[in-house]
Order: structure tokens, then C-alpha cells, then sequence
């Protein structure tokens, strides 16, 4: 027998029929295939995608066998970038490569996968470019001595830097970065994020950021430390001298029985040290300057609007 065409369109009050309401409205809902319209209105509205259409994310391993010291560059568009000691004269470089919406499909990643950016030119190698791979995010993590020259840049993401470079380059757009366990030079700079840089050995440190915080220790080396907007802790023995500035924001800087010679201002905040001030100046609170422990290189201190403290 066929089904009786409704002819009532008001809507059907719950009170009367509570237990066929969600029957009978369902029968007024129109099918394609067997799954209702409004599954498929739902998804273009905001913007999904059924079940199982996003492109699953594919792996690259690529090992390569060094003669002298590494001069590696890391280039991501998109993506992480984590650098770790391997063992010497071995680069061992993994990629995680995924899509950051639905548009790119399995076989554009499997593609990628296949023949990743990888370019070397005997001991020199380049992983990543410097075009951007559309929808494309390449998350790397690169096993590499602990002697290497690293050179990593990412537009969008964070770098992490375990224990990797003698002399490193970091840079990233929108993205934090970790620099653990370097022993020699470190310029690293960030336009939205922070900085944490912990030296082991001696080299200069230049830590620049927009619009981040910034935390430096065991610095042995000289420094230049600047953000626009954001706190800053420095800790070490200076091996130069070491300019540390702020926009907006405190600073913090650990001497313990380090040597130098201090000029500390602030424009709006307060000065204080927990250290003898030799042959200090008057009595501004806002401008602390003189010798500590004797005296040696310089250690200028700038604040626009922020306290700061030394210990």
C-alpha cells in the first residue's frame, strides 16, 4: 500500500504526539541515497567533510652518510622542526607530511612522501623550500652531530634545538623557539613568539622577538637581547658585553659572582639590585649604574615600561 501523502504542513505539537513526532518529521525530510538532507547542509555549513575524506598523513625517512661537518638548512612552511644530537657523521631526517584542511588528497601527500625536498651537495644539505606547499603541513625531525651548522627557518611553527650546532640560525614567523645545550654562536629571532636559549659553551647570543618573552641561560659569551613587547631572564657570566632591551615588559638578570659593569634605566618602573653597586650613581630609582665585583664588560640594561631586578 503506498505511504499517505501528508497534506498538514503546521508544525506537529509534541504535547499531542510525543512518542510519533520524531518519526513523522523524519519522513518529511527528503533522502539522498539513505542519509537525510540536512547531514549533508550541516557539512556545508561549516565546512565539514564526511567521515574518512581526510587524506591520511604519510612518513619519509631519509639517512644520509656525512664526510666532514654538516651545513644543514631546515626550510618549513608549515610545520615543526625538531633537531636532535645523532650519532657523528650521520644526518637522519624524518617528515611527517599531513594536510591542514581537506583540500590536498592521499595521493598528493603519498607523492610528496615519495620524493620529499631534500637536496644535497656533498656535506651541505638543504631539506624543505622556501616555496610554500598549499594546504601542505611538513612536521621534521632531523637527527644530526653535535658539531653541525644549522640554519632552520619555519613560517608557521616552532623549532626545537636539542644539543645541535656550533653555530645556529633560527628564525620563525609565528612560533616559539627552544635552543637547549648549544655550545657556540646562537641568533635566533621570532616576529610573535618566545625565545629560550641555555648555552653550553662559550659564544655569542642574540635573541630578537616581536612580540615574545625571552629566557637566556648560562650565557658565557656576549649578548644582544631585544623584544618589543615582553619579560626577559637572563642568567649567566658576561664574556662581553650584553645589551638586554624592552619595549614593555621586566627584566631579570642573574650575575651571581660575575664581574662587569652595570647601566640600568627604566622610563616607568623600578630599578633594584641584590648586588653590591660600586662607585654607583645618585639615587634615582629608576637608574642604577656602577661596578660589580671590580667591574668588566658592560651590561646595559633598557626598559621602556618595567621593573627591573639583578641578583
Amino acid at each position: 500500500m503506498a505511504e499517505p501523502v501528508l497534506r498538514d504542513e503546521r508544525p506537529i505539537c509534541f504535547k499531542r504526539v510525543p512518542r510519533q513526532c520524531g518519526c513523522i518529521m523524519a519522513k518529511r525530510l527528503p533522502m539522498i541515497g539513505r542519509i537525510p538532507v540536512f547531514v549533508f547542509i550541516t557539512f556545508a555549513l561549516f565546512g565539514l567533510a564526511p567521515l574518512g575524506a581526510q587524506p591520511a598523513e604519510q612518513t619519509f625517512t631519509k639517512t644520509i652518510h656525512l664526510r666532514d661537518r654538516l651545513d644543514l638548512t631546515i626550510l618549513s612552511g608549515a610545520g615543526t622542526i625538531q633537531i636532535s644530537e645523532g650519532e657523528a657523521g650521520v644526518l637522519r631526517i624524518t617528515g611527517h607530511v599531513k594536510a591542514n584542511d581537506w583540500h590536498p588528497t592521499d595521493d598528493q601527500l603519498r607523492d610528496i612522501a615519495a620524493r620529499p625536498p631534500i637536496f644535497q651537495d656533498k656535506d651541505t644539505v638543504r631539506v624543505g623550500t622556501s616555496e610554500q606547499l598549499a594546504h601542505i603541513i611538513i612536521d621534521y625531525e632531523i637527527e644530526a652531530p653535535a658539531d653541525s651548522i644549522i640554519q632552520a627557518s619555519s613560517s608557521v611553527g616552532d623549532i626545537f634545538d636539542d644539543g645541535v650546532g656550533q653555530t645556529a640560525h633560527f628564525n620563525t614567523g609565528s612560533g616559539n623557539i627552544h635552543a637547549i645545550g648549544l655550545g657556540g654562536y646562537i641568533d635566533a629571532s621570532s616576529k610573535e613568539g618566545d625565545i629560550e636559549v641555555e648555552q653550553n659553551g662559550r659564544g655569542e647570543v642574540k635573541a630578537v622577538s616581536g612580540t615574545g618573552n625571552l629566557e637566556l641561560r648560562n650565557l658565557l659569551g656576549a649578548l644582544r637581547a631585544a623584544t618589543s613587547a615582553g619579560n626577559i631572564k637572563v642568567s649567566g657570566v658576561p664574556g662581553g658585553d650584553w645589551t638586554v632591551q624592552t619595549g614593555k615588559g621586566d627584566v631579570e638578570v642573574t650575575l651571581g659572582s660575575a664581574a662587569c659593569t652595570m647601566d640600568a634605566q627604566t622610563g616607568a618602573g623600578l630599578v633594584h639590585s641584590d648586588l653590591r653597586i660600586e662607585d654607583a650613581n645618585g639615587s634615582d630609582p629608576r637608574h642604577l649604574a656602577g661596578k660589580i665585583n671590580g667591574g668588566g664588560h658592560n651590561v646595559i640594561l633598557q626598559v621602556g615600561e618595567g621593573d627591573i631586578r639583578i641578583h
